[in-house]
């Protein structure tokens, strides 16, 4: 999604142009099939793949809107508390955990769209990860340089664990229980064990402000935007090194993956678009027009469509991948 790439650590980096804004190659042709007017701010977003219910955080309203993923329509919109950014959900316990930068994290039960409690977290929370087969719930401490575990079944925080400085994308592969946290001051990933909550490895040469993450649980392939430089970034989740780097569109603040088509989407807050990235071949393969500010995306694996928040025009943009 984003322009322009350099070498690294003497990997052979592949050179890609964005193509015009609004265009995407023929092959596969994703499309943008609704756009969701939702509240003031959107930032995060979280998917239940299981109940087809999408979940915004509404940083400037201090709330979470409900969509139903079959009809793209809002169910409900519940107040979470201050500076909602992000969101995590657990879809065997259909439980979703909001990152409130006002400092906590709000629990919402999905069955009933209620907040059910609030655990207190300092240091300014931001990302949120989640492993349902553990039932627990990872955070990044943006101000603190560390990645707080909460037990779901008690809503209590287990252990916090120390990673690089200004954590703030985190995504979990649920195959291997690893964890991947984008540190934005220090360029580099730590990657966390589950089974010992332990960082086990830090990925490094990733300038230019690594900031989101996402797993291709497939491939076992991690997708992290570098977004001052315009770039995005592939790890090899099984040895934990950088293979590619890769130019995208304009300040790519969020990224998903589908795994099945191994499509990445990023969200590229200053250029407007959502970039469209081929996992298999590490290139780019065009872009789609979006809403103003798009700040993350999220993919709906069962469905294949994808939810980019845009946060200056309060809507979500629905992309189905062909």
């Amino acid at each position: 999604m984003k322009v322009g790439v350099l070498g690294l650590l003497g990997l052979t980096i592949l050179m890609t142009v964005a193509p015009a804004e609004g265009t995407v190659t023929a092959a596969g042709r994703p499309r943008v099939i609704a756009t969701i007017d939702v509240g003031d701010g959107p930032t995060g977003i979280g998917v239940n793949g299981r109940t087809n219910r999408a979940y915004v955080a509404n940083f400037r309203a201090n709330s979470l809107t409900v969509i139903d993923g079959s009809t793209n329509t809002v169910l409900a919109t519940i107040d979470v508390g201050s500076g909602p950014a992000s969101v995590g959900v657990n879809p065997r316990t259909n439980r979703i955990y909001v990152a409130q930068q006002g400092g906590g994290v709000a629990v919402i039960d999905g069955r009933t769209n209620t907040l059910r409690t609030t655990i207190p977290l300092g240091n300014l929370p931001d990302g949120v990860a989640v492993v349902p087969q553990t039932n627990l719930v990872y955070v990044t401490n943006f101000l603190g340089g560390t990645v707080s575990v909460i037990d779901g079944e008690t809503n209590t925080v287990i252990k916090t664990i120390p990673v690089g400085l200004s954590p703030l994308g985190i995504a979990a592969n649920v195959k291997t229980n690893h964890i991947f946290v984008a540190n934005v001051d220090t360029d580099t990933v730590s990657v966390i064990d589950g089974a010992t909550n332990a960082v086990i490895a830090t990925v490094t040469g990733l300038g230019q402000d690594p900031s989101a993450v996402a797993v291709n649980t497939k491939t076992n392939f991690v997708w992290v935007t570098g977004r001052a430089g315009n770039l995005v970034f592939a790890i090899d989740g099984a040895t934990n090194t950088l293979v590619s780097t890769l130019g995208v569109g304009t300040y790519p603040t969020g990224i998903t993956v589908l795994p099945l088509s191994n499509r990445v989407f990023t969200a590229d807050q200053l250029g407007g678009t959502s970039s469209i990235v081929d996992g298999a071949g590490f290139r780019l393969l065009g872009a789609l027009d979006v809403d103003l500010s798009p700040t993350d995306a999220e993919a709906n694996i069962r469905t294949g469509h994808v939810f980019v928040s845009n946060q200056d025009s309060a809507t979500v943009t629905v992309i189905e991948d062909a």
